[in-house]
């Protein structure tokens, strides 16, 4: 049979358990989530990769008559 202490303690630690699994549950769900600003000023995105830049890391290049941008990998390769 089960005693009045250890009911008495089990309803104690209950609710202190339940917040932990919880608070332990929304960290695991939310770490991957990246916590970013919005880009400040004008950004372009790269040609090929898609990769936004700001215009200081894009490398124009002239296409018949039209400026693309591409990135600084991407421009390597290109």
């Amino acid at each position: 049979m089960i005693s009045t202490q250890v009911i008495d303690e089990f309803f104690a630690w209950a609710p202190l358990t339940v917040l932990v699994v919880i608070l332990v549950v929304v960290y695991v769900l939310t770490r991957g989530e990246k916590q970013f600003s919005p880009p400040i000023g004008k950004t372009y995105s790269c040609a090929r990769c898609a990769r936004r830049g700001v215009r200081e890391h894009m490398v124009p290049v002239n296409v018949e008559g039209a400026v693309v941008w591409y990135c600084g990998r991407c421009a390597q390769t290109h």
